[in-house]
């Protein structure tokens, strides 16, 4: 059996995700900001057992990787082996840039 990695959101991804919802909802409804969301969500529980998913990125420190969400999304992820945990650092989406937003986030 593999091992499964516990995930968790930096404090500010988690604002992300309502920031997100907001601007959906705002042009396409809740309904499409909901089908997102889930389709986001979906992506970061797989990576309990994928935590290696994704492109990783030698210009970010500490084992960084961005993995493609919902089409138009990007989670921006860590993974810390030595405690088996991926933390969500950033969710973009339509084109945000995330590595601005992502720069505060890696500590």
């Amino acid at each position: 059996m593999s091992t499964r990695y516990r995930v968790r959101y930096h404090r500010e991804a988690e604002q992300d995700l309502v920031e997100i919802y907001d601007l959906v909802a705002n042009y396409a409804g809740k309904q499409a900001a909901q089908r997102i969301l889930r389709d986001i969500e979906s992506v970061v529980r797989a990576l309990a057992a994928f935590p290696y998913r994704g492109s990783i990125r030698a210009d970010f420190p500490d084992n960084f990787r961005v993995v493609p969400a919902a089409e138009k999304a990007v989670i921006c992820i860590t993974v810390h082996e030595d405690i088996k945990t991926v933390v969500v650092r950033h969710v973009g989406y339509a084109g945000s840039d995330w590595m601005v937003s992502v720069q505060g986030r890696l500590t």
